[in-house]
């Protein structure tokens, strides 16, 4: 036994070397397998930043306008990350049971935008164009028609595309729009609001009620896997970046009284552009969200002291007429009826629904102010310049005016600041008021997300000087009765500057009628993330480049000369 001991003791020590020995090779190799993954992590990295050139886009013969779109569309990041999640989301299709990607996302405009958008943005050794007939097809089944290569419009085809992603929303996330007095949404909206810390809150403001969305350091985090595995249902529908909110007050200068404020959504600001030879982009803000005078606008309070007045004559007639009379007739009973509703409407309910009392107008219409602003800007804004001069001949012509526009645009001053001037008709509806104090208690931000899905989905909604005012249809007809103090306004406090980013840029060259689009797209990592100098670099940052991409041709150019274009349309990006 002891021989047979002593012959196991180096057998033991034999196996325990020889297992030592396997781990240090084992972790000699994942060293190596670490460091070579590294090696080929910094390569590809480098190559991103080097990338030469992106791919062009072939012109057809009148397709320039299809092209500069996409291309401009291509470098906003917000915009990728969305697609991403419309594409690797089933919606609410998939609540029922797990399901591979469907045949209606592989067919919808969003993943043909996708697949186009990311092959735009991989780097490239060497220059390389392509047809976008993808995207082309897609939007051609999606409106059941062709886009039509004669009217060479880049606005009218970013309307088009931006439209049908939000209809192919309410398609395949089956939208069921939930209302602002349900009691389950509200509850939702605090549970989330107590799990949600104040820092988060603070990023929410006065951002758009569209899709955040994760980016990860490299371009492929945008690839959508499904491989081995099925897709899951998302708790939120991705929002359009291009969605933002709006608000719109008009003011009686005779009476004084003041509409509900009425938010309505955009996708898109166009802006006149003066017939000078210069301006700047903020002086067409002003214009867009100043004060306007109207004549042609009906106060609905002077429609009603009007019918009041009107009433009050009719009844005294009728009295005098009937003043030997015992009783009350039926015409004087409803004549006095109907004059107290129409007092009561007038201080109480301008709005409220009179039936069965024909409303008279005054015989001179008052004059209104009117003004419009931004109440929940949108992730990525984009501003159309309206260079359309129309004569009285019945000729259009270009307006060549030259717009300066910068690579940062402060939206604040063109947004409400949660406080919303309803008294005084010739003043701003939001004034911005440095070292005005913003109480904390006025930020509804994480309510607007209901507001937002209830806008799309075709409810209505007006402020009045109580708060939100909800315009709901009545039961027995189509009139609409207010039901007020649903809830504080949804309008968002401009607690600080809204800064956006110039991204891209749209020039028209030409007249009118005829001429070439050109786009230029901000240069970009194909993550869609800044290109900054290396790490160990102690060096200046590097310059702001910009592709200048005229269909197949493709040549980086420096910020100052796409600040020098004559631009036709504007792609700004939160600057978060």
């Amino acid at each position: 036994m002891a021989s047979s001991s002593n012959y196991h003791i180096p057998a033991f020590a034999a196996v325990a070397g020889m297992v030592v020995a396997a781990s240090g090779y084992a972790l000699s190799s994942n060293s190596t397998d670490t460091k070579r993954r590294r090696r080929r992590i910094a390569t590809k990295i480098m190559k991103e930043r080097d990338g030469k050139y992106i791919q062009g886009l072939i012109n057809t013969g009148n397709s320039c306008f299809i092209n500069s779109v996409l291309q401009a569309l291509a470098t906003l990041s917000c915009l990728r990350s969305y697609l991403a999640e419309r594409v690797d989301d089933q919606g609410d299709e998939a609540r029922e049971k797990p399901v591979t990607q469907s045949a209606f996302i592989l067919s919808s405009v969003a993943y043909a935008l996708y697949t186009t958008i990311e092959t735009l943005n991989r780097p490239l050794a060497r220059p390389r164009s392509a047809l976008p007939t993808e995207i082309v097809g897609a939007l051609e089944k999606s409106t059941k028609g062709t886009i039509n290569r004669d009217q060479q419009d880049a606005h009218e085809l970013f309307q088009i595309i931006t439209s049908t992603l939000t209809s192919e929303e309410v398609v395949q996330y089956n939208t069921q729009t939930s209302s602002l007095l349900d009691i389950g949404t509200l509850r939702q909206m605090a549970i989330e609001n107590d799990m949600s810390s104040s820092a988060s809150l603070d990023n929410f403001e006065t951002s758009s009620v569209s899709s955040v969305g994760t980016m990860g350091s490299m371009w492929s985090s945008f690839s959508v896997s499904t491989v081995g595995g099925h897709l899951h249902p998302r708790s939120r529908r991705p929002r359009n970046p291009f969605t933002g909110l709006a608000a719109s007050k008009i003011s009686c200068m005779k009476c004084g009284h003041t509409a509900p404020i009425r938010h309505h959504t955009f996708d898109n600001i166009s802006l006149t552009v003066p017939r000078t030879s210069s301006c700047t982009l903020e002086s067409c803000l002003d214009t867009y969200t100043k004060v306007d005078t109207l004549t042609d606008f009906q106060c609905r309070k002077c429609v009603l002291i009007a019918t009041a007045e009107g009433l009050s004559h009719e009844l005294e007639k009728q009295r005098t007429t009937e003043k030997h009379q015992q009783q009350k007739s039926e015409a004087v009973q409803k004549l006095e009826k109907d004059l107290h509703k129409l007092k009561d409407a007038i201080h109480f309910n301008v709005e409220a629904a009179l039936r069965g009392i024909s409303l008279t107008p005054p015989s001179t219409m008052a004059a209104t102010t009117k003004q419009t602003m931004f109440a929940n800007p949108p992730k990525a804004l984009c501003l159309h310049l309206s260079r359309s001069v129309y004569h009285f001949s019945g000729n259009i012509q270009k307006n060549s005016c030259n717009v300066k526009f910068s690579e940062f645009l402060n939206l604040s001053p063109y947004t409400t600041n949660g406080f919303l001037n309803t008294g005084d008709p010739s003043a701003a509806l939001s004034s911005h008021i440095t070292g005005q104090p913003i109480l904390s208690q006025s930020r509804t931000s994480r309510t607007s997300l209901v507001y937002l899905r209830n806008m799309a989905g075709g409810q209505h909604f007006v402020h009045g000087r109580d708060g939100l005012n909800v315009a709901l249809k009545s039961k027995e007809d189509d009139d609409r009765r207010l039901i007020r103090n649903a809830l504080p306004s949804m309008t968002l406090p401009s607690l600080r500057g809204i800064q956006y980013r110039l991204n891209a840029v749209i020039v028209h060259y030409g007249s009118h009628d005829s001429g070439h689009f050109i786009t230029y797209r901000r240069k970009k990592l194909p993550t869609g993330l800044e290109i900054k100098a290396p790490l160990e670099s102690t060096g200046a940052r590097p310059p702001t480049m910009f592709w200048r991409c005229s269909d197949e041709v493709i040549d980086e150019v420096d910020l100052e000369t796409v600040l020098k274009s004559e631009a036709y349309m504007l792609f700004y990006e939160r600057d978060v």
